[in-house]
């Protein structure tokens, strides 16, 4: 997936970085710029949406990295955000508005047995997730029950959804070739691919101009059939 041009915002919000340490049920506090972008990150996690009231901020993902860049749009001196990360959990942060320089935030989970464990379940999924892509993307298939095909999927009147690879291994894979048959630009929201069963959707172009396809995997749990 194309990386976001972000090296320019990641120097300015490299000054200082603000650790916050507890749970996910817990409020954790920090502080971000009003003239510049914060970076936000989870230890360890890569991060899958920042979601809160709308009109308070704006958000830039980096997906290669599993980070964002939060400012504050509001004249409010505080506000709160949610954050939720690949393994399930959900952060939530207030953040005083400042004025002054940016400083990176750093989410760190507090550690319990439990969570140790839930978290190593977690990463394994996460692992098995990235073998499932790659085998998708790959001619060797790593011991996955690989096919080719050319199915068309009904999806939007907007757009051709053509299913070209299936993979099954300790998950099922799937790999769509999906084109902007409109006279309009077309932006995907990954979270109208979702359906009972996914675990992850990756669009490798959101954004597509009349007539250009961009590649679309779906990964779900194995089938049992």
């Amino acid at each position: 997936m194309a990386a976001l041009l972000l090296a320019g915002l990641e120097v300015r919000a490299a000054h200082a970085a603000q650790v916050l340490t507890g749970k996910p049920d817990d409020t954790l506090s920090a502080t971000v710029s009003r003239t510049e972008p914060t970076l936000i990150r989870i230890e360890d996690q890569r991060i899958r949406r920042v979601f809160g009231a709308e009109g308070d901020f704006s958000v830039v993902a980096d997906k290669d990295a599993g980070t964002v860049f939060i400012q504050p749009t509001t004249d409010k001196t505080a506000f709160s955000v949610f954050v939720a990360d690949e393994a399930g959990r959900t952060w939530r942060l207030l953040l005083a508005v400042a004025d002054g320089p940016s400083e990176s935030i750093l989410i760190k989970g507090r550690s319990t047995p439990a969570m140790a464990k839930t978290a190593g379940r977690a990463a394994s999924r996460v692992q098995a997730i990235k073998q499932t892509v790659l085998a998708l993307e790959s001619s060797d298939e790593g011991g996955f029950d690989a096919r080719e095909t050319n199915e068309l999927v009904p999806l939007w009147k907007e757009a051709m959804f053509v299913l070209v690879k299936v993979v099954n291994g300790p998950l099922r894979g799937e790999k769509y070739l999906l084109t902007n048959v409109s006279d309009k630009p077309m932006v995907i929201d990954e979270r109208e691919l979702y359906r009972r069963g996914v675990l992850a959707v990756s669009v490798e172009r959101p954004e597509l101009k009349p007539a250009e396809t961009t590649a679309v995997y779906v990964i779900s749990e194995a089938s049992h059939d």
